[in-house]
């Protein structure tokens, strides 16, 4: 049985069209923007609010500064030159800490980001937006999940906007230091554990990013899939990326994995509604595969392009797959992607996630 997708009519644009959107629709005089968004080291952390209020004065900013235990001064001060641009350009703001994780190293940043939305009154604002340019998946997911929950419960209209400064170069020089407890995003559980669910056939589905051997091999081992189907870029900006993801990859492809050359999944760079109905229809026919053996169990793993991430985190929400992932201790970064010197080729991207006027 084939479920229509939720967002088969999305409106999505990017680059040029994203910014003229900005000017256009959320610059109109009667809209109240809420702008949720990363307070980090991240270079493009406030890129999509200095944009904003360079149309529109009626921008309220809540920005959240992610905690880790393991956190390098650089990446400390580069975040303090961020907080003071994002509260420059958006004086009505408010910088939120959230705690990563417990001190017994439980993670527990999902569930308090939820606590400290569950603080806004989104009934103030026409429209809510969440910037996920520099937000981790651990707290990004939750985020877009508390909102689209809420909302169906409040009076009136909200709608709920995704961005990303799309920039895939900045996004391989970011580096995970990962921790050591896998884990499903909170919130992103699905049917995860439960008895319909145990016989199963699991399939899983990964993102794959340079360097991050060791996050995939612990979340192979948590999963512990009945097969992989690694998700490549493809196009891509670079068009030796996917041969060279397949190279360094090639012992978990053909010795762990167990990976045929049909079996890889590809997904456009830089389109996230490629990746979310290439999704949905491998979930449909897996349905009509397995629906008399137990049914299909589908577990998403989006790492490294925020891009691909929104189409992961659509496919999720859509048929309530769970997400598998690794939250990072600390990060790796290289001085050019910090200072901002290296040559960007990113575009902002804008889904139109949920709303009357849609």
């Amino acid at each position: 049985m084939t479920t229509q997708p939720r967002w088969d009519r999305c409106i999505y644009q990017r680059g040029p069209d994203a910014v003229r959107f900005v000017a256009a629709y959320l610059a109109d005089a009667h809209r109240r923007l809420l702008l949720i968004g990363g307070a980090g080291f991240d270079p493009r952390s406030p890129q999509l609010c200095e944009t904003l209020t360079a149309h529109t004065s009626h921008l309220t900013g809540f920005f959240l500064r992610e905690e880790r235990p393991v956190t390098s001064r650089e990446l400390q001060e580069k975040a303090a030159t961020n907080i003071a641009r994002l509260q420059s350009a958006c004086a009505a703001s408010e910088i939120v800490t959230i705690q990563i994780f417990a001190r017994d190293g439980a993670i527990i940043g999902g569930r308090e980001v939820a606590k400290s939305l569950s603080a806004l009154t989104l009934t103030d604002y026409t429209d809510v937006i969440v910037d996920l340019s520099s937000l981790s998946k651990g707290i990004s997911f939750p985020i877009v999940r508390y909102l689209l929950d809420r909302v169906t419960t409040l009076p009136g209209s909200i709608n709920i906007h995704l961005f990303v400064t799309e920039d895939a170069q900045t996004d391989g020089r970011i580096l995970e230091v990962a921790s050591d407890r896998p884990d499903l995003i909170a919130g992103f559980a699905g049917d995860w554990g439960l008895d319909p669910q145990k016989e199963a056939a699991t399939l899983w589905l990964p993102q794959l990013i340079k360097r991050q051997h060791r996050i995939l091999d612990m979340i192979y081992k948590f999963v512990d899939p009945d097969d992989t189907c690694p998700i490549l870029p493809f196009p891509t900006q670079n068009p030796r990326l996917p041969d060279e993801l397949l190279e360094e990859y090639r012992a978990e492809l053909q010795s762990t994995w167990g990976v045929e050359p049909r079996d890889f999944v590809y997904a456009h760079e830089r389109n996230p509604l490629d990746l979310y109905r290439t999704i949905l229809r491998l979930d449909d026919a897996r349905r009509r595969v397995f629906q008399e053996v137990g049914g299909s169990q589908i577990v998403l793993s989006p790492l490294g392009s925020k891009v691909l991430a929104i189409g992961a985190l659509m496919a999720a929400l859509d048929r309530n797959f769970p997400v598998a992932y690794v939250e990072a201790i600390d990060y790796k970064v290289d001085t050019d992607t910090l200072n901002g010197t290296t040559p960007s080729s990113g575009e902002l991207v804008h889904i139109w996630l949920s709303g009357a006027d849609l």
